[in-house]
């Protein structure tokens, strides 16, 4: 167990009041929120309990890892999950790690320096990662202002076009009001000091208006009739661009159409030729062999019977009409009737 000096409980000597007292702070050489941190504490090698090297404003806020029965959890305290600052906190299981042991001082030295470094590495990687978010944060920012400095400079801009719009409509506004105003003045002395003169002065006006509405009845015919010459010479002008190009077309059609028709001609022609040929060619080898075939027979036939009366004989059939194509007279061949088919 604990010693009761570390709490603070001692008892107390002769010379001194029979009641339990607290220790007097003493002022840390450290900053003063030093006792925040273990290893600073550990660093400090107090023999006073860390409960009380509190101020009023920190007082239970800080507590030393030597405490096993305070930084431990319920899992592995189970005895002091209930414990409270009482009789039954103090009689707790608590190991002995007397602040007076030089082992303890080490181990407590060797702990508070790695609990130390690994603070500040988990210190400057929650830096690292605080100045990245800070940094893109910042980016946002940048940006948030940019596009907030934009819309302020298209809003300022358009409502310096409604200002300048708004200011003119309302300078207009003033200048026919105060030339109205001017107007119905001299209208008003012009009444007063002519009021003799005003059957005169209207009919004048009156005659005046008459001429005025004839000019501009004269003036209206004039500008129809000359709309009118303008329009009408346009429209020549029109219609004989596209007869022109009308025209254009329908030669180049026919030009087309003649080259076509040339090129087809030509083809019909040539295939004809060929087909007239063959068929010339081909009427007169059947003519030939037909001929020879028929000297040959009368010989055989003379040689083996006596002469008999011949059957009269039959004319070649004409050659097959192709569909289509149309035999002229200059390149038909007509079979004669001398010439005899051979006999079955």
């Amino acid at each position: 167990m604990l010693s009761l000096n570390t709490y603070g409980l001692a008892r107390p000597s002769l010379n001194q009041a029979s009641s339990v007292h607290l220790p007097r702070l003493q002022a840390s050489p450290h900053h003063s929120n030093a006792a925040a941190s273990v290893g600073k504490l550990a660093q400090q090698r107090r023999n006073i309990h860390p409960l009380f090297q509190t101020s009023g404003f920190d007082y239970g806020r800080v507590v030393d890892f030597q405490d096993l029965g305070l930084h431990l959890s319920p899992v592995k305290r189970p005895l002091a999950k209930h414990m409270d600052f009482t009789s039954t906190f103090i009689e707790g299981p608590f190991t002995d790690s007397s602040l007076g042991s030089l082992d303890m001082k080490k181990k407590r030295l060797v702990l508070s320096d790695r609990l130390q470094a690994e603070r500040k590495v988990r210190t400057k990687d929650k830096y690292d990662e605080k100045q990245l978010q800070l940094s893109f944060k910042r980016e946002i920012r940048r940006e948030l202002r940019e596009k907030r400095r934009l819309e302020m400079l298209e809003q300022a801009a358009a409502a310096t076009t409604i200002q300048r719009y708004a200011r003119g409509m309302l300078t207009r506004n003033r200048l026919w009001r105060q030339h109205l105003a001017v107007q119905n003045a001299a209208a008003t002395r012009i009444q007063g000091f002519c009021r003799s003169h005003m059957q005169i002065f209207d009919a004048k006006c009156q005659l005046q208006r008459i001429k005025q509405r004839r000019w501009d009845d004269a003036a209206a015919v004039i500008q129809r009739r000359v709309r009118s010459f303008l329009q009408r010479q346009a429209a020549k002008r029109e219609l004989a661009r596209r007869r022109k190009a009308r025209d254009d077309r329908r030669q180049e059609m026919l030009l087309r159409a003649d080259r076509v028709r040339a090129a087809a001609a030509t083809t019909i022609q040539k295939i004809i030729r060929g087909i007239l040929v063959r068929r010339h060619v081909q009427a007169k080898k059947l003519l030939h062999d037909r001929s020879r075939i028929s000297l040959s027979r009368e010989q055989r036939d003379a040689a083996k019977k006596p002469a008999k009366a011949k059957a009269p004989p039959r004319l070649a059939p004409k050659p097959p009409k192709k569909r289509g194509v149309r035999n002229d007279g200059m390149y038909a061949r007509r079979v004669s009737s001398s010439e005899t088919l051979p006999t079955e």
